[in-house]
């Protein structure tokens, strides 16, 4: 096998953001609906609670390029790096 092949068999289909969103019917505490991640989560709130149905929610798509307004200041007012550092004060530890 080569490696063109071994890359090609990794490559997997990547699905849209989304979620489930399931509107229950006769939830004991009156919940109307619930999100979930899975398709396998919504069903089973369908398959506890008869009469519930599920649909899957699409996110929208974020844009490609993302436009950041700037605006110019003066330089930057930091004091500089001090390099002289001052005479240490250390006492020597005995025990």
């Amino acid at each position: 096998m080569t490696e063109l092949t071994k890359r090609k068999a990794s490559i997997k289909r990547v699905d849209s953001p989304h979620y489930y969103k399931v509107n229950i019917v006769d939830h004991p505490n009156g919940i109307p609906q619930i999100c979930c991640g899975s398709e396998r989560d919504a069903v089973a709130f369908c398959e506890k609670y008869p009469g519930s149905t599920w649909e899957k929610i699409y996110l929208p798509h974020p844009p490609q390029t993302i436009d950041v307004p700037h605006v110019k200041v003066a330089p930057d007012l930091e004091l500089p790096a001090q390099q002289i550092l001052p005479e240490s004060e250390l006492q020597e530890f005995s025990v």
